[in-house]
């Protein structure tokens, strides 16, 4: 009887990983220019984008090149029907001024929701030559 319990209890923690699993989105993004997203500072490099919609859409953000990575956590999320970027594509969305670049948008399907990211403000003295930036991003 014990046996059964235990193995009961291994199938169904195995379901959930893999529940887990088959929720997850992975993108690899091409970035050229250093930005800052979940309160850090990320160099230009090749990103790896894994968002979590079974976790309330937590977006893990890992650079190849340093095998870095942070958690991020969407501050809105918006109906991604309406969202859409021309041409349809996955797009991350910066908004950059003079000094930096930050996070500001993750769009990968009208299906899914368009997540919004908190990021620092341009400052009033600063002058941005282009606001925003879009990155597409691939499947992986």
């Amino acid at each position: 009887m014990k046996s059964m319990t235990t193995k009961m209890m291994m199938a169904a923690a195995a379901l959930v990983v893999v529940t887990g699993v088959a929720s997850a989105q992975q993108y690899r993004a091409d970035i050229p220019f250093a930005f800052n997203a979940s309160g850090k500072m990320w160099a230009a490099g090749t990103y790896v984008l894994r968002i979590d919609a079974a976790n309330h859409w937590l977006v893990q953000i890992s650079n190849r090149e340093t095998r870095k990575s942070s958690l991020a956590m969407p501050s809105d999320k918006t109906d991604g029907r309406y969202n859409q970027p021309a041409g349809g594509a996955p797009t991350l969305t910066f908004v950059c001024g003079t000094s930096r670049c930050s996070l500001a948008q993750i769009w990968t399907d009208p299906e899914r929701p368009a997540l919004t990211f908190s990021y620092p403000r341009i400052g009033k003295d600063e002058q941005a030559s282009a606001t925003v930036r879009v990155v597409k991003m691939n499947g992986d």
